[in-house]
């Protein structure tokens, strides 16, 4: 049990596996305008007016704007979706949480197991999509590790052996903390949020419309980015994953 403490004291982590059956008849309300101001929030405070630095370039900006996104246990986007009153999910109130936590996945497994140390993750609503809070974890913790990668590694490589070696990497990072290790599962739809989450980072600052421009001197969050853009339905758990990364991966290129 000191092992698993250490470790999720010492490694990126995310909440534990969803389980999405628990929400299956129960009506959820979409979240995507919330969670889109929630990250448009997050990139004003950082660079907008006011700041405490002024990054040099795109890059530099991305850095700073990392470090309000991406923490090393609990990912503060989950820490907020699972506390606000304006995100709806399933389970949401403390009796559903209480029952949730007593009856999900892993509440059977055996009594030291160390995956019952985190709380599972509910279910939210995304166009029309169902998934884990745990895939926005994934996708700006675990997004950020696959783009900080591709950064010292992979910006020289054209976009089918790039995806190929991300998988590779996002892999290994799954059999790990982030998955296999605790939970016993290597779960596509996570990888799919982490690869999302970098196709998200890539764009900040790369291809023909980076997310990120200078206006005025501030950088500024351009209007098209939205969550709704990277969530797909292979972020359910239930999904079939024979498709994993092919959605939206065109377009990167060495920029």
């Amino acid at each position: 049990m000191a092992v698993a403490i250490w470790l999720l004291a010492t490694t990126p982590a995310h909440a534990l596996e969803t389980d999405q059956f628990f929400a299956w008849g129960k009506p959820i309300e979409d979240s995507t305008d919330y969670l889109d101001a929630w990250v448009r929030y997050q990139f004003e405070t950082t660079l907008g007016p006011g700041r405490k630095e002024d990054p040099g370039d795109c890059e530099a900006a991305v850095d700073l704007i990392q470090k309000r996104l991406q923490h090393s246990i609990y990912q503060p986007i989950e820490i907020w979706v699972t506390s606000t009153e304006l995100v709806d999910r399933v389970p949401k109130s403390v009796e559903e949480n209480r029952e949730y936590h007593d009856s999900y996945l892993l509440s059977k497994t055996f009594p030291l197991d160390w995956a019952r140390i985190v709380q599972p993750s509910p279910t939210l609503q995304v166009n029309e999509i169902r998934f884990g809070s745990d895939k926005l974890a994934h996708f700006f913790s675990a997004g950020w590790w696959y783009y900080h990668w591709w950064r010292k590694n992979g910006s020289g490589k054209e976009d089918e052996g790039l995806q190929q070696v991300l998988a590779q990497f996002g892999f290994q990072l799954e059999k790990w903390i982030h998955g296999m290790f605790l939970t016993g599962v290597v779960s596509p739809a996570d990888m799919e949020a982490n690869l999302q989450g970098f196709v998200f980072y890539h764009r900040l600052c790369h291809g023909d419309e980076p997310y990120l421009s200078r206006v005025d001197g501030e950088w500024r969050l351009s209007l098209e980015y939205t969550i709704a853009d990277f969530v797909s339905p292979a972020w359910d758990e239930s999904w079939n994953p024979n498709i994993y990364g092919r959605k939206r991966w065109k377009g990167i290129r060495n920029t």
